[in-house]
């Protein structure tokens, strides 16, 4: 099986070189670089102060923290979107559930610190 990869392209021309399977596998295994690596942190970081619920979450959370049922009363959203949002901030890892209590971690209060 051939496969291709795009060097070069503009409205007229396409540019394609053959590549074989071990370049191709070499290619999907590759770690970012450090530089890619920050762009992509920051870019998740201006995501997860993009959306006001996870902005209001964050501000409610504070440096104390709170456990679920105080946050879903002062955020004021059900719990599925609280859920949801939670989940994201814990994907990011901006946020550490310490029992019932729910915590920014370092990350989480550097968030804190930009709204």
């Amino acid at each position: 099986m051939q496969r291709f990869i795009i060097l070069w392209a503009n409205y007229t021309n396409v540019i394609m070189a053959e590549i074989s399977d071990d370049e191709l596998e070499a290619m999907l295994e590759r770690k970012p670089t450090v530089r890619e690596a920050k762009v992509d942190d920051h870019a998740l970081m201006v995501k997860a102060l993009e959306h006001p619920v996870r902005r209001k979450i964050i501000k409610t959370i504070g440096v104390f923290g709170k456990n679920k049922a105080q946050l879903k009363k002062e955020v004021g959203v059900d719990d599925t979107i609280l859920n949801f949002q939670i989940d994201f901030l814990m994907m990011g890892n901006y946020l550490k559930i310490e029992g019932e209590n729910i915590r920014l971690n370092d990350r989480g209060l550097v968030l804190l610190s930009n709204i």
